[in-house]
């Protein structure tokens, strides 16, 4: 069948006809319009099973493109179907601790977004701004099946509910959060490593039963050495700061003393290089940096190379040793 001129929303609902037919009676197929951070705006696909309240949620607006036919829409429904039964709750998380704040209240956190990004959404929440960004709350959620890879933002309603000042909430959650999350600084170049050594590992071509070996042992290694041979000496001077989880992990600058002990160790005081909510670069102070050029790099990776809602800022940041403060340089 020739190309359509079907818009999204008429693409939307041929998905939801797709998965409803696969799925069957069993289950409930929706949509759902989530705001997500940097107020974008992305349409999840939910397939809810009778006697469950939750269902986990599949994005499809980059599956969407102009003149896309029935057939590549019935193909997107079966990888649609397949993720939702591999990602399908097994038993209903239970939120019961979220409801009252002396039960909630161990696992409430905080984490960092821009703020003039989020203004619209700040007039909802509690939060407590930092240069360009905002701190904001949420509960992380540690129940079965999700162990702390969920989170459920707060809004001043829950405030309310709860019967709680922000400033308690704000102090409950900069306590908790650095033990929650520990922060992790590693190198650059390491980080490198794993990600490429998982990669080689997922695209080259693996023995089966009855096949010689391809390759020595320590392929892996010599090869992930080569390819990193040029990059090795520039990234041995930036290390990656974020938590275990790698979730939010922005936030670990904020910890008390993480900063100021690894600059102590490097001798120097730290450019700080938002390079998503997840994470940020620090890179020792050295006068042959110029934090323009840095700035240029932030910004060239905020554009190229992350999704929208992973953004941060494209700020450039320095930490001062001496006074134990982070300023903004742009």
């Amino acid at each position: 069948m020739n190309g359509t001129s079907m818009n999204f929303t008429s693409f939307t609902q041929a998905i939801l006809k797709n998965l409803q037919e696969k799925l069957g009676d069993d289950y409930s197929v929706f949509s759902q319009t989530v705001k997500k951070n940097n107020g974008v705006m992305l349409t999840g696909i939910m397939a809810k099973r009778k006697n469950f309240s939750a269902s986990p949620a599949l994005y499809i607006n980059d599956l969407y493109r102009e003149g896309i036919s029935q057939e590549e829409i019935r193909r997107i429904a079966d990888t649609l179907c397949s993720r939702l039964q591999n990602a399908e709750l097994r038993e209903d998380p239970d939120l019961s601790d979220f409801m009252e704040f002396d039960r909630a209240k161990g696992k409430l956190a905080f984490k960092l977004i821009h703020a003039e990004r989020n203004r619209e959404l700040l007039k909802e929440i509690p939060h407590k701004l930092f240069h360009d960004l905002a701190l904001v709350f949420y509960y992380t959620v540690q129940e079965a099946p999700f162990y702390g890879n969920a989170a459920i933002l707060v809004y001043n309603s829950h405030l309310r509910q709860w019967r709680i000042s922000e400033h308690l909430l704000q102090q409950t959650a900069l306590e908790n959060t650095p033990a929650l999350f520990p922060a992790v600084i590693e190198n650059m170049q390491e980080v490198m490593e794993k990600i490429l050594m998982g990669s080689l590992e997922e695209d080259l071509p693996r023995r089966t039963e009855g096949e010689e070996e391809l390759f020595d042992e320590g392929w892996k290694e010599e090869l992930t050495r080569q390819m990193l041979e040029e990059q090795a000496k520039a990234q041995s001077s930036m290390y990656v700061l974020s938590n275990r989880q790698k979730l939010y992990g922005a936030a670990c600058m904020l910890y008390p003393g993480v900063l100021k002990a690894f600059a102590k160790r490097q001798g120097k005081d730290l450019y700080i290089l938002p390079s998503s909510i997840h994470e940020v670069i620090l890179i020792p102070a050295d006068k042959e940096i110029s934090y323009k050029e840095l700035r240029e790099i932030v910004t060239e990776v905020n554009r190229t190379q992350l999704a929208e809602d992973e953004v941060l800022a494209d700020s450039v940041y320095y930490y001062k040793c001496s006074r134990d403060e982070i300023l903004r340089l742009s």
